[in-house]
């Protein structure tokens, strides 16, 4: 079944934006194109599909694929000026925005009968967003608690979509072999950059020395990855950039893997790892998932936690109010392991034991998919087609 345009405005641009935290709302932009790509298809002049997007979300999203991108910062307001003459200017038929409050509240006091919010982090809010009110459709990925908060919220312009991952189907079945540290997730508008090299230093400092002491050559090779802000920081032949599809690549070759624990690497892990382990969360939601899967869908859950490395501090509480709360408590711990080298031996150590979890730890969260479902882009594509803004959609066998 493919997807076509029937009719459509003349030239129209479509506008999709990202906020820069992490790798998760960029790299589901990039996930969305090729469907977003066969909505526009026509016989006659088809949509221009263009990305606005800042920092560290323009590593993933370049042009092309997109037909054109900008690089504008909503939460600036120099940013805000420059968004708003380049949206007189372009006119966009429909603007698509995943997550970005300060983006969304701008464009919806320009036109909100043509502006689309994707959230894939609907559970996590404390409260909807007011802005996401003002959009004509908010496209929302399903997941633990989300249908809960629509009904919660009597949410009435939502489109539930199951969560969204390329297909991939591994190249090759030979057996896994080596050990990959996915970092890619850091960045976020709350962390200087230099903190999270610090972080990335220290991962691959404790990760190297446990390899060390295991002298096993099918620990091998070692690849670490990380955003290209950070990797110009740190001085080590093991640490890479990569797209979001070769990431996944090594991730299915390799025998073990250390990552946070994004929603994005949670889906990859899911999908094509052996045995994870999610490392100390960086921010909020990083701490909240592991222990929202275990408690909710069963999942067996590998993570290693601050309070675990600095005995002397406590727990951080990841479902304290406020998305920043979290922040000063884990650069806390973050400086305290970094200053004790008793803390980065237990750090070591519980690396050590984690080679001794089952090669296919993972596979339990792949109850994600059973219960929630899958998407490619496909469903998102059709929400969107729905919403009625001058396009209408054939679906043919």
């Amino acid at each position: 079944m493919r997807l076509e345009i029937l009719q459509c405005n003349e030239n129209p641009v479509i506008w999709v934006h990202a906020e820069a935290f992490g790798y998760g709302p960029s790299a589901l932009a990039l996930t969305i194109l090729p469907s977003l790509r066969k909505l526009v298809t026509s016989s006659g002049a088809g949509a221009r599909l263009e990305y606005i997007g800042q920092e560290h979300s323009l590593e993933l999203n370049t042009s092309p694929p997109w037909d054109k991108v900008y690089d504008c910062d909503a939460s600036t307001a120099q940013g805000q000026e420059a968004l708003k003459d380049l949206y007189h200017l372009h006119r966009p038929a429909i603007t698509i925005s995943i997550v970005d409050e300060p983006f969304v509240e701008l464009v919806s006091k320009i036109e909100s009968t043509k502006l689309i919010v994707i959230d894939q982090l609907l559970w996590s809010w404390p409260s909807v967003p007011q802005p996401w009110k003002s959009a004509i459709k908010v496209i929302a990925v399903d997941y633990v608690g989300v249908q809960e908060r629509i009904r919660q919220e009597n949410l009435r312009n939502v489109a539930l979509v199951p969560p969204l991952l390329p297909h991939y189907k591994a190249s090759m079945t030979a057996p896994r072999k080596g050990t990959l540290i996915n970092l890619g997730g850091l960045r976020n508008p709350f962390v200087p950059v230099a903190d999270n090299i610090a972080y990335a230093n220290a991962v691959l400092h404790v990760i190297k020395a446990a390899l060390e002491v295991r002298g096993d050559p099918e620990d091998l090779p070692l690849q670490c990855l990380v955003s290209q802000d950070v990797r110009a920081g740190i001085q080590s032949e093991f640490v890479s950039s990569t797209t979001p599809e070769h990431a996944r690549a090594l991730l299915s070759q390799c025998r073990t893997a250390f990552m946070t624990s994004g929603r994005t690497n949670i889906y990859d892990a899911a999908d094509c790892g052996g045995r994870v382990v999610f490392l100390p969360p960086t921010n909020k939601t990083q701490g909240q998932q592991p222990q929202l899967l275990k408690d909710k869908l069963g999942c067996s859950v590998t993570r290693i936690d601050w309070h675990e490395l600095n005995l002397s501090m406590g727990r951080v509480d990841y479902d304290s109010p406020g998305e920043d709360a979290c922040f000063p408590l884990i650069q806390s711990h973050q400086d305290a392991l970094l200053g004790d080298l008793q803390a980065q031996d237990r750090f070591i150590d519980l690396i050590f034991r984690s080679f001794d979890l089952p090669a296919d730890n993972a596979r339990s969260l792949q109850e994600i998919f059973t219960t929630f479902g899958r998407d490619d882009g496909t469903l998102v594509a059709r929400a969107i087609a729905d919403t009625d803004l001058g396009f209408k959609m054939l679906e043919k066998q």
